[in-house]
């Protein structure tokens, strides 16, 4: 079926044609200072008017490697688009939970067990302590003084050890405790939304195809009741999107794999342009307009209504340096 037509059927013509309107309106991204060098899987923060980039993989040949870099650079005044290295992350970190809360960047596995804090004032980065086990592609969220990690897999090359495990970083202590288990999901995004974390695609491990593939749902935790419910999506998603909220209720998701896409039979999945912003009181998803080149693995970071997309894959273990900046419409605009 054509896209068109099965996402205008689930949302109806006139809610399609007012969303194809918004996006004709909606402002393009825009390129800015690319970064120091192409990565993908990184962390990235703004902070008082300076974007944060914090570790990442890229390819040397045939091997991954693992970076610990602090980059940092400022977005307006005299030293806009000049980027500082700052002291390295005690461990490297890559394809895994990170969030921004109470002023730092936190970051939980990447290959290892390690939990780490970054100053996002200061810089300075330390160890603070390790998760039950090593955890690699999960997604994380800070929310109600704590960092709350969602699925990921003990190593990056059995996706069907992924865990449905939920662990909740104390921001205060750095104490690891088990929360009430949510989706077994490969890269989820997890987003801190109201009184809730929503998490959506991701990609789950298909026992019988022996794949991954794109979950059909969001599942919310509240975090008042700490109990999880499921919610259908309003439109099918790429698996293995990049996300962040941009208020209390909304947010940006990007990029991701489309594998329904793909030419050939066993050819690699295509990565996506799609842009979307997600209503999380009412599961709403309106499309935007795409990114300038497709992406996957790109780290995501908001303020002041603007988000910054850095890095991130164009293709199959491709690594680029692009830094692209979008203002997303206010609430409620056409």
């Amino acid at each position: 079926m054509n896209r068109r037509v099965a996402i205008a059927g689930r949302w109806g013509a006139g809610a399609w044609c007012a969303a194809v309107h918004a996006v004709a309106a909606a402002a393009p991204w825009t390129a800015e200072t690319p970064l120091p060098r192409g990565l993908a899987g990184h962390a990235a923060a703004v902070h008082e008017g300076r974007l944060i980039i914090a570790g990442g993989s890229h390819w040397s040949g045939e091997t991954k490697r693992i970076e610990n870099a602090v980059h940092r650079r400022a977005l307006r005044g005299a030293d806009a688009g000049r980027w500082e290295t700052l002291a390295p992350l005690p461990a490297g970190f890559a394809h895994s939970a990170s969030a921004v809360g109470a002023g730092t960047l936190w970051l939980a596995g990447g290959t290892t067990d390690a939990i780490q804090r970054l100053d996002l004032a200061t810089g300075a980065a330390r160890q603070i302590g390790a998760l039950p086990e090593r955890r690699t592609y999960a997604g994380a969220a800070f929310a109600a003084d704590a960092v709350w990690i969602v699925g990921g897999t003990p190593t990056d090359t059995d996706f069907s050890a992924a865990r449905a495990t939920m662990l909740r970083i104390d921001a205060g202590t750095g104490a690891v405790t088990p929360a009430p288990a949510g989706p077994a999901w490969i890269n989820p995004v997890v987003l801190a939304l109201g009184d809730e974390l929503h998490v959506l695609p991701g990609s789950l491990w298909s026992a019988v195809r022996r794949q991954l593939e794109a979950p059909r749902e969001t599942w919310i935790f509240s975090l008042a009741a700490r109990q999880w419910t499921r919610r259908p999506l309003a439109a099918d998603l790429p698996r293995g999107l990049a996300g962040v909220a941009l208020d209390r209720y909304r947010a940006v998701l990007v990029g991701g794999l489309r594998p329904e896409q793909a030419g050939t039979a066993g050819g690699p999945a295509p990565i996506s342009r799609e842009v979307w912003l997600y209503d999380g009181r009412t599961g709403a998803l309106q499309p935007q307009p795409p990114l300038p080149a497709p992406r996957l693995a790109a780290a995501f970071a908001g303020e002041d209504g603007n988000v910054w997309l850095t890095g991130g894959e164009d293709r199959i273990r491709g690594r680029t340096d692009t830094v692209w900046r979008w203002m997303p419409p206010a609430e409620g605009a056409p």
